[in-house]
């Protein structure tokens, strides 16, 4: 699922170009690709799949954030033919596997979308999907391990528990299939039934359950030690602004005097740009948020704060980690420049460009690269990251790929200079604190965050930020940090 957030993190939906003629490199292409085709296409078909593919590199040459060479392009697409990994082997199928795979050798988010794949981007912004409501990840040995059932789903309703192994979705094989198939089987029409083969410890069974509509918050919040608002914010899509409003309401109504605020970005693989910059927004009276560049570094367009509604002038702390991507990256650094709030944790993920999807008119679309986001000091993060003010590591960090670290990824640009002021050992921040969650839905989310039965568990990273607003080991840096931001530095 983090991986599907990340790749449509920050996307955009626009109108493509008109109708396309092939070129005569275009045409060497759609004479080659016929042999890789299953006997007995029809011309209709071999017509849909053409333009398909000249739509699609007529819309990457005016569109891409980097100009195309046409010729090349073609040229890599008939060397893939030999090698090409799809088993619908139509003409709309060969053509859109070349293109997803071509489209992967420009930068590892641009990518074709097939009509299903439009479909389920629509569901992952609007925070709501018709499914079995689970959330699932592979064990060692690439089975499918359900984490957790959602509270008042069919899958909990049918007794799901964490740890059962999905052998099965209406009788294929799951062992061995990436997550996306699992959740490709698992989501359908509201009121169609999908059955599991589940296996628990020794015993196997099948549950059929019928699919609803999945609410899923984006959203949970608290209050740390009576006197420090809490909320964390997961993914940006559609509900994330509304869900952020209530809570920082309910935050205001019961904080009569706060110590501060912790927004809490870890984790968060982005989503809606909108939706980061309308949240940043509730914290900033003005400045810019976020703005955007495309090719030659051409300005494209900018996000201008106006309100601040909740917590104005409450010192603030923002916590990101190596998790954090896109339009959480934008969010930590729009209210850090505009000198609003330090950051805690550590270098975020480091995914800076941005994605539009070009529907196409003979069917499904491009997700293609089309720009760069730009702080408003006009840093790029893209391959960067945002530096924290405060960096925290944890002893159990594992090896974690960035954005750099992926297959060609879009070069660095334009660092922001910022050092950590200070690097600290997280177990020097562990502090008992206590924490009175809001929402039916923040006690689920929390209770995920600190798992139950796990007494050695501790959030030392959100304690750390804690004792930035008291006497703990981060008191001294509050003293330091604190004139520099009023100050805009």
């Amino acid at each position: 699922m983090f991986a599907v957030l990340i790749s449509f993190a920050g996307t955009r939906l626009v109108a493509c170009a008109g109708p396309a003629w092939p070129s005569d490199e275009e045409r060497k292409f759609l004479d080659a690709y016929r042999d890789s085709v299953t006997a007995g296409a029809t011309d209709e078909q071999f017509a849909h799949a053409d333009k398909l593919y000249v739509e699609a590199l007529q819309v990457l040459s005016e569109q891409y954030v980097e100009k195309i060479d046409r010729v090349a392009f073609v040229e890599n697409s008939i060397a893939m033919l030999g090698d090409i990994e799809t088993e619908d082997k139509t003409p709309v199928g060969i053509v859109g596997a070349v293109l997803d795979d071509s489209l992967h050798n420009l930068d590892p988010h641009s990518a074709y979308m097939t009509d299903d794949m439009f479909r389920r981007l629509q569901e992952s912004t609007e925070g709501s999907f018709a499914g079995v409501g689970i959330v699932i990840a592979l064990d060692d040995e690439k089975r499918i391990r359900i984490v957790s059932p959602i509270d008042d789903t069919p899958a909990a309703r049918a007794g799901l528990r964490p740890d059962d192994r999905i052998t099965h979705i209406d009788g294929y094989q799951m062992t061995g299939e990436p997550i996306s198939e699992a959740v490709r089987r698992m989501r359908g029409r509201v009121g169609d039934p999908v059955t599991l083969t589940i296996q628990r410890v020794e015993d196997s069974f099948d549950v059929t359950v019928k699919r609803a509509r999945i609410e899923v918050p984006s959203v949970s919040a608290g209050i740390i030690d009576q006197d420090i608002g809490y909320i964390r914010v997961s993914r940006f899509d559609a509900t994330t602004l509304d869900q952020t409003q209530e809570y920082l309401a309910e935050l205001e109504d019961k904080v009569a005097n706060p110590r501060g605020i912790i927004v809490d970005l870890r984790r968060n693989p982005g989503g809606l740009l909108d939706s980061a910059a309308d949240i940043a927004d509730q914290f900033l009276t003005d400045g810019l948020i976020v703005a955007t560049e495309g090719r030659g570094e051409r300005k494209l367009r900018s996000y201008e704060a106006d309100r601040a509604d909740y917590f104005e002038k409450v010192p603030m702390a923002i916590l990101l980690d190596r998790g954090s991507a896109s339009g959480a990256e934008l969010m930590a650094a729009a209210l850090r420049e505009n000198g609003r709030g330090v950051i805690i944790g550590e270098r975020s993920f480091g995914k800076g460009s941005m994605q539009r999807i070009m529907p196409l008119t003979s069917g499904g679309g491009l997700k293609i690269t089309t720009g760069y986001y730009t702080t408003p000091e006009n840093h790029i993060v893209q391959g960067n990251g945002v530096i924290p003010d405060i960096e925290v590591n944890r002893a159990d960090d594992d090896e974690f790929e960035r954005e750099v670290d992926l297959a060609n990824a879009l070069p660095s640009r334009r660092r922001d200079p910022r050092q950590s002021l200070a690097k600290l050992d997280a177990k020097s921040c562990e502090q008992d604190i206590v924490i009175e969650r809001l929402g039916k839905n923040n006690r689920e989310n929390l209770q995920e965050e600190m798992p139950k039965g796990d007494d050695s568990y501790r959030d030392s990273v959100l304690e750390c930020a804690v004792g930035y607003f008291n006497d703990g080991p981060l008191a001294s840096y509050r003293n330091q940090v604190e004139p520099l931001l009023r100050a805009g530095l």
